[in-house]
């Protein structure tokens, strides 16, 4: 009975790794006991104890590892970054292309409700003939049919 009582007792001091101290004494009847805690009344003896070493987690992760990691996401940001520029251009695209298309039909507007006109060297208007302001119409209708959906 007393060697099960002493391996118990082993095993609780070697899975107390967090106490800082561990104590042997032996009571009136002569039994002997351990514990984290000092008793008052008996003779008692500090037990050193080694270190507890704490378990590893992960995997120790070499050099070659690391580099091929810190490869990926350097690869990984360099897409995002060209990804990200990508899509500036696009939106930058889209808004020229909106912006277009609103000058085309406010020109269509214009062209439409009134006579077609060009500038001279002394600023004075020249008057499009009405063949020639039809196909103009019919030109911006065409653009703004291609360019603009």
């Amino acid at each position: 009975m007393l060697p099960s009582r002493l391996l118990a007792a082993c095993c609780l001091i070697m899975s107390m790794t967090a106490q800082a101290e561990a104590y042997k004494w032996v009571d009136a009847d002569g039994k002997t006991h351990f514990g984290d805690r000092k008793p008052s009344a008996t003779t008692v003896e500090t037990l050193n104890l080694p270190a507890a070493s704490t378990p590893s987690v992960a995997p120790t992760i070499n050099d070659d590892f690391k580099e091929r990691q810190r490869k990926l996401l350097h690869a990984m940001d360099e897409e995002r970054e060209a990804k990200q520029a990508a899509d500036l251009k696009r939106a930058n695209n889209l808004a020229k292309q909106q912006k277009n298309c609103v000058e085309l039909r406010d020109y269509l507007r214009n062209i439409s409700s009134g006579r077609l006109y060009t500038l001279n060297a002394k600023g004075e208007r020249i008057y499009a003939s009405d063949g020639e302001h039809e196909k103009e119409i019919k030109d911006v209708q065409q653009m703004i049919s291609q360019q603009c959906r």
